[in-house]
């Protein structure tokens, strides 16, 4: 079959398919309210980066083949058939949009660009035309169980170093427990969370031992990692295989939690979309995330911080995920301002929050670094330096890669980690908080 037999039924499925992108091929009224609170058209007004104009696209096929007046107007109508000439373009259309939903949040018709974003996309893919780097990603995941490609080996060698630094802050021994059976709380955190930008999961340890709750808790020894890129691809078949061995796993281990990282992406799947879908059936456990859960523990006093630990400026960016799919916007405030001496609110946050650039899966591709670092990545530089902050924190390992190239393209001396890393760097064990030791 050729491309365009492909391309013209997968778009034509349409109509049989959600009703809301049924509804979004109908709408838009081409006021370009999209194109001016779009992260991507900030960077560059070029008017391939208009939302509305990518999610045209597949709108105008859809018109040609789909409706009544796209068949007999043609072009007046906004329909027009398929351009092989086009399509060409069509992966690095598709992956400039950051899938950050900002778009969705202004237009006066809520169109979310994101979800045509996702099914240009899905196309792509069964297409076998998804950019490397991500189909790599993807595979990697589905074969070892994580992003990164890790051991269980790796995964343990870095728990033990934890361990260590842990002792060597406090004085004492605070586990990450591993593969521990009927413990209440499996934490699954992104893999960079442990392997790369540690401080996350050794605050979460850390509230774990103040609590009481040292034995009930653990690891995975070979599901450690909530990233899902099936999600960024538009591949549903991949995003499901790499979710049900993590749905096992917490089975086996038979906990009452499936408790989430810093991750917004790997919660809004596990939550929003597995769990409230019932893809896998009634569970017996729950889906519950690791911010919510310190901050009642703040909130109710069980937690006591030296601020002066963290005595630089801090802000926070509100990754996508979390602030417009999850709705997870007060808690890390409420953790950042326990813990820190001096917070700082970038303007606008929230969900109204502009992307770090590297949504969508992008921060992954570094063969458009150019594309992240000048153009979608534009505005949130100018949002941190406004600021003034010198520290940025960010829940979720894509931004955190993101914001630290940010970073050093910018030449600026701002640091970029997680949320409970402050916290791990002022929480009191014993009416001390930690010795600073750097993981370098």
């Amino acid at each position: 079959m050729s491309n365009e037999t492909d391309v013209v039924k997968e778009i034509s499925a349409i109509k049989k398919g959600p009703k809301v992108l049924k509804l979004y091929m109908d709408m838009c009224a081409k006021c370009g309210t999209c194109a001016t609170v779009c992260p991507v058209y900030y960077g560059d007004d070029d008017a391939k980066y208009n939302p509305a104009n990518r999610s045209d696209l597949i709108r105008k096929i859809y018109k040609k083949h789909n409706t009544a007046t796209g068949k007999v107007l043609g072009s007046l109508a906004g329909a027009e058939d398929y351009n092989e000439e086009e399509f060409k373009e069509w992966e690095e259309h598709f992956y400039s949009c950051t899938g950050c939903r900002r778009c969705a949040a202004y237009c006066p018709f809520g169109i979310d660009n994101s979800v045509i974003t996702r099914k240009g996309r899905a196309i792509l893919d069964k297409l076998g035309m998804t950019p490397e780097t991500m189909q790599n990603v993807v595979q990697i995941s589905l074969d070892t169980g994580n992003t990164d490609g890790a051991s269980p080996t790796a995964l343990k060698a870095a728990v033990e170093f934890l361990e260590e630094e842990m002792h060597d802050e406090h004085g004492i021994d605070i586990k990450i427990p591993l593969d521990k059976e009927g413990v209440d709380y499996f934490y699954v955190p992104p893999s960079g969370d442990v392997l790369v930008n540690p401080e996350a999961t050794t605050g979460i340890a850390k509230v774990f031992h103040v609590m009481g709750l040292a034995d009930n808790w653990t690891m995975s020894s070979t599901l450690f990692d909530g990233a899902n890129y099936g999600l960024f691809t538009g591949n549903d078949g991949h995003m499901k295989a790499d979710n049900k061995p993590y749905v096992e796993e917490a089975k086996r281990l038979g906990v009452k939690y499936m408790f989430m990282g810093e991750c917004g992406h790997a919660y809004r799947i596990m939550k929003m979309m597995m769990e409230a879908g019932g893809w896998w059936g009634d569970l017996p456990f729950k889906v519950i995330n690791c911010m919510q859960w310190t901050t009642e523990l703040i909130k109710k006093g069980k937690l006591q911080f030296d601020k002066s630990k963290n005595p630089l400026p801090v802000t926070y960016h509100d990754p996508c995920n979390f602030a417009k799919s999850c709705e997870i916007v007060e808690e890390p405030r409420v953790i950042l301002q326990a813990t820190c001496q001096d917070y700082r609110d970038m303007y606008p946050h929230g969900a109204d929050n502009w992307c770090c650039g590297g949504g969508g899966g992008l921060s992954a591709m570094d063969d458009i670094r150019d594309f992240r670092m000048e153009v979608s990545g534009k505005k949130k530089m100018d949002q941190i330096r406004a600021t003034g902050a010198r520290y940025v924190a960010a829940a979720c390992s894509n931004c955190k890669r993101q914001l630290g190239q940010l970073m050093e393209h910018y030449k600026e001396d701002i640091a970029v980690g997680g949320v409970h890393d402050m916290l791990s760097r002022s929480i009191l064990i014993n009416g001390k908080a930690a010795e600073r030791v750097d993981y370098d």
